[in-house]
């Protein structure tokens, strides 16, 4: 299991949105130095979304440059979404270093660019299900589509992909804890490896997603939570690692003998 810190980009800064309203935003300063601290407080990796493209489609220059900063500058593993719509975009971001892309609308709204991307990218791409009362919200969470969390992810499943990331947008931005039964539930019904995302407040949501792997779950995404302060980031990453050590130790050996 991964933990994931995040970092969304608006302007060039790092912002937070309350359950995905650009209205409503919180102000946090300089990214690349939030990158930095993660790394020091030792992370592998960091997610981070540009949400002017993610409402958009349209990549921001500033947002681009910052994030071959955190490339180059930081060595953690980023994992990208917003507003990646095109083959070339998801080309260029693996070429620019990033470490895979996170696809949403284009792939919920064009089933065949879905599949032919991830029959080309293999694990360098992920879907993204961002789910609003079980159903799935696109272009920056402000349509809506008549698609369920679990239909999607079904689909996508089918297609090739293995992992999604599960956005409970009710709970994004509001530290009001992760919906870890919901992502469990789409883990189990799709087949998809899920990581979790929007809500989590602190140590004990990690600890549920930790708890939780044996039903699907691979990873978790904290933003608001450490930058808050509700949430430590070096205490949470050795929540993880114990976690994962007694799911590996208690899981059941295969080929052993049986009575």
């Amino acid at each position: 299991m991964n933990l994931f810190p995040a970092i969304d980009l608006l302007g060039g800064q790092a912002v937070r949105l309350t359950q995905g309203d650009y209205r409503r935003q919180s102000f946090y300063g300089d990214p690349l130095g939030i990158a930095r601290g993660y790394a020091l407080a030792g992370a592998l990796y960091v997610h981070v979304v540009d949400l002017s493209a993610a409402r958009s489609g349209r990549p921001d220059p500033e947002v681009q440059e910052i994030v071959r900063q955190i490339v180059t500058e930081t060595g953690l593993r980023v994992q990208l979404g917003g507003g990646i719509r095109s083959r070339a975009a998801i080309a260029e971001w693996l070429a620019a270093g990033v470490w895979r892309c996170v696809l949403g609308t284009a792939a919920i709204r064009d089933y065949h660019f879905a599949e032919t991307m991830v029959r080309e990218f293999g694990e360098k791409v992920v879907i993204g299900i961002d789910a609003r009362e079980g159903l799935v919200a696109t272009a920056g969470w402000e349509t809506t589509e008549r698609l369920t969390a679990v239909e999607v992810a079904s689909a996508m499943k089918a297609f090739g992909f293995s992992e999604c990331v599960h956005t409970d947008i009710g709970r994004d931005g509001m530290l009001a804890g992760a919906n870890v039964e919901a992502s469990a539930e789409l883990a189990q019904e799709s087949g998809l490896r899920v990581i979790v995302s929007g809500g989590v407040r602190d140590e004990d949501d990690i600890r549920r997603v930790a708890h939780a792997q044996s039903r699907g779950l691979v990873g978790v995404i904290a933003g608001k939570s450490l930058l808050e302060g509700t949430l430590d980031l070096s205490n949470a990453l050795a929540i993880v690692g114990e976690c994962t050590r007694d799911e590996a130790e208690n899981r059941p050996q295969e080929g052993g003998q049986h009575e």
